[in-house]
């Protein structure tokens, strides 16, 4: 298992994302933060130490929107770990240097009850959207545009019809 790449100055923190899509796979579940506002991005988190990257996407999801592993069919993986680079500003401890990702692709099964923002156990989004695919990079931070033009590239070759 990857757990952290390293870099000749600093590391690459592991995570697992989650491109969730509605069940006519035409618009795909943004969410703001709350300290960016009037910006999406697809939920994401860290990967524990041991943890598989499909369990820590499930893990995350739970604790940062309600969303259950029930609410969701697994509809496929992006074939590789995706990197990206964060500006010089925004790098910690925590995130070092950048992330490198693994994403899942869902569809969403459940109804929009089991999306709850507020009482889950990080409160990180203030809001959530269903967004066609080439919103959510026009609506993001630039560091993330290469990781969802990919994304979306994929999906649309390889899952988006059923």
């Amino acid at each position: 298992m990857i757990l952290l790449f390293e870099g000749p100055d600093d590391k690459f923190r592991a995570s697992a994302g989650a491109f969730i899509v509605n069940k006519e796979r035409t618009a795909v579940l943004a969410f703001e933060r709350m300290s960016r506002k009037g910006s999406r991005q697809l939920p994401q988190g860290g990967i524990k130490i041991y943890e598989r990257p499909i369990d820590g996407i499930y893990r995350e999801l739970k604790e940062e929107t309600g969303i259950e592993p029930k609410d969701l069919l697994l509809i496929g993986e992006y074939p590789e770990w995706i990197t990206y680079e964060l500006p010089e500003r925004l790098r910690s401890k925590k995130h070092g240097r950048g992330q490198t990702q693994k994403f899942f692709y869902f569809e969403f099964q459940g109804d929009f009850s089991s999306i709850d923002l507020h009482n889950v156990e990080d409160e990180e989004f203030s809001e959530y959207y269903w967004v066609e695919p080439v919103d959510i990079v026009n609506k993001t931070v630039d560091f993330r545009k290469p990781v969802y033009k990919k994304l979306i590239a994929f999906f649309e070759e390889n899952l988006k019809k059923k």
